[in-house]
């Protein structure tokens, strides 16, 4: 049987096959240059034709949240972290409201430079940032924060578009309207003098 060739999408990041799943995964012991490892077997479509891929266990993890009749889109992808370009392998669900499938990430080949690329492109009014470097580089990194939290699901839109909601939270706690307390004014009643006459008084 043919296989997906993951060794040409690791070598072409950013570049998108679309597969239907075909069956459950099955464990497979291999042995290369006298070392042991496993992979999982499974059974996908690719128009129309019936293809082998082999995941480990990072993959398996992201495909066990797929069934059998399931179409999804994998891609292997990299991203910045620590001053380091990473990998991992991306896997998105295909819906009736998917489009665009081959085209819909492009490699991302300079971390942070590109990114802001990205960012001035969608924005073409870009604010100026106080204290810019510090500035961008927390909500980038808070930003960061949010695409590892949720397993580097974002595309690179995905990514300017959430950069830019954390901003514009940021900007809003520094701009917060400060509301003055209305203090109650306490009407003077006026002290009314009584009189007295001399015959009046006790003493």
């Amino acid at each position: 049987m043919a296989y997906v060739d993951l060794k040409e999408l690791k070598q072409n990041k950013g570049t998108t096959v679309r597969l239907r799943l075909n069956s459950s995964a099955e464990y497979v012991e291999k042995e290369f240059n006298g070392k042991s490892f496993n992979v999982y077997n499974y059974n996908v479509i690719k128009d129309n034709r019936e293809l082998q891929l082999s995941a480990s266990d990072s993959l398996k993890r992201k495909l066990d949240e797929f069934s059998t009749g399931d179409e999804f889109v994998l891609s292997f992808e990299e991203f910045t972290k620590d001053g380091q370009m990473r990998n991992y392998w991306k896997v998105q669900r295909v819906t009736k409201d998917t489009q665009e499938y081959e085209n819909m990430k492009q490699p991302v080949s300079n971390g942070v430079n590109e990114f802001d690329a990205m960012l001035k492109k969608d924005n073409p009014v870009v604010k100026k940032f106080t204290n810019e470097g510090a500035r961008f580089g927390m909500i980038f990194n808070q930003t960061m924060n949010l695409y590892m939290h949720l397993d580097c699901e974002w595309d690179k839109k995905t990514f300017v578009a959430n950069f830019n909601r954390v901003s514009d939270y940021v900007e809003a706690c520094e701009n917060q309207e400060v509301k003055e307390e209305i203090k109650q004014q306490v009407e003077e009643k006026p002290v009314v003098t009584q009189q007295f006459t001399p015959d009046d008084l006790p003493f």
